[in-house]
């Protein structure tokens, strides 16, 4: 089962508009931006939260804000295919307040992120460690 539903495009955009993005396309080019949207957001959440079990949640299980941020992600992706000078100004910032919010994610910056976090055999959660230096690799002053 798909983790967008066909319902959850009502809540975000008319169906008089998605049927123009759609003029020209097949249930699977819009499936492929689904995709293309998910595989996204999986880059940006999967080093802090489980992905697996965020993306195959279904029904009312299903995280909301994640749901609202794949269809930004996916009309996003729908309009620079087609008609990208057609784009709305709307469309093109919520992509970009999501890709902002997706950033701060993977930073570890949102920690109000209502999220599962990813969990070793025994359940517990598996604590984020980061190894960073002020020099860049090939730039050795020791």
């Amino acid at each position: 089962m798909a983790f967008i539903e066909e319902a959850d495009y009502t809540v975000l955009i008319r169906d008089e508009i998605k049927n123009i993005l759609l003029e020209d396309y097949t249930p699977a080019k819009m499936k492929r931006a689904e995709d293309m949207a998910i595989s996204q957001i999986k880059q940006y959440i999967s080093g802090r939260y489980d992905a697996g079990i965020i993306f195959s949640a279904t029904g009312a299980d299903r995280n909301d804000y994640i749901i609202m941020i794949a269809i930004d992600c996916a009309l996003y992706h729908l309009y620079t295919s087609i008609a990208p000078n057609k784009m709305p100004a709307h469309r093109s910032e919520r992509y970009q307040d999501a890709m902002e919010w997706l950033k701060m994610i993977a930073s570890g910056d949102a920690s109000s992120a209502d999220l599962p976090p990813i969990t070793d055999e025994d359940g517990e959660v598996k604590p984020s460690v980061r190894i960073s230096s002020k020099y860049k690799p090939q730039n050795n002053k020791w």
